[in-house]
């Protein structure tokens, strides 16, 4: 129980754990429309958790990096991935490098570029 409870504070402490370049995303695949403020049209795909997922920011002006975190997770694939995409629907898992978003061009929460998908299930 004391072990526990000292994990607990040691998460409190430091913050939640992110994902860092390669982790695992799981959650159901789709794809969201937008347009960029220049008037193209936006079409990504996205893998949308059930919990909150997160990724530490570029230090600011403090020098200490901060927590971004979101559901919405908008993916790249990595060139391997062309031919074998999920469907909307589908739970998905997979690998990938992830960042803050930090142009009009990323739609998501967290963006994740050279997506693998490790697994998928249909709908």
């Amino acid at each position: 129980m004391l072990l526990g409870l000292a994990a607990v504070a040691t998460m409190q402490a430091y913050g939640p754990v992110c994902l860092r370049d390669g982790d695992s995303v799981s959650g159901e695949f789709r794809y969201v429309e937008s347009r960029h403020p220049n008037g193209t049209n936006l079409r990504y795909g996205f893998v949308k958790t059930v919990d909150p997922v997160c990724v530490l920011g570029e230090a600011g002006a403090t020098g200490e990096p901060y927590v971004v975190q979101g559901r919405w997770v908008q993916i790249s694939w990595s060139d391997e991935m062309i031919g074998d995409r999920p469907f909307p629907g589908d739970q998905v898992e997979i690998a990938a490098d992830c960042f803050e978003p930090m142009t009009a061009w990323h739609l998501g929460d967290i963006i994740c570029i050279n997506a693998r998908l490790i697994s998928r299930e249909p709908m």
